[in-house]
């Protein structure tokens, strides 16, 4: 049952970034979220809201999950996702495939987005 509520929640995470939905968004993440880009840059929530979520600041083509995994562990959760994006971040566009591992942790008996780390994948 977790895998379902857990894959459920990655995806319905995928369609709220790219419809760029603030509110519900804030709503699945927890407050002391972290992130860190392929970049390398970090983001608490506000700041990866304003980033990745807000359309003001970027505007999502796609976001399609092409590999789910996941490890729970009684109220930690560990997905591993290949995710190919699709994005424009202020005058620049991105495309690619990403390693992105996520965690999650339930509180009273819901699951909330805790942060992650996102990796570039380049193929050769």
């Amino acid at each position: 049952m977790e895998t379902l509520n857990l894959k459920q929640l990655s995806d319905d995470r995928a369609e709220l970034q790219i419809k760029g939905d603030l509110q519900a968004m804030r709503s699945i993440m927890h407050d002391e979220f972290r992130y860190v880009d392929s970049s390398g840059r970090q983001f608490d929530k506000e700041t990866f809201l304003d980033q990745f979520v807000d359309p003001a600041s970027v505007q999502w083509i796609t976001q399609e999950t092409v590999t789910f995994d996941e490890t729970v562990k009684g109220d930690i959760a560990v997905v591993q996702l290949l995710l190919e994006e699709r994005f424009i971040l202020g005058t620049n566009a991105y495309e690619g495939r990403f390693w992105v591992l996520h965690l999650y942790v339930k509180e009273n008996d819901t699951w909330l987005w805790q942060g992650g780390q996102a990796t570039m994948i380049h193929e050769t």
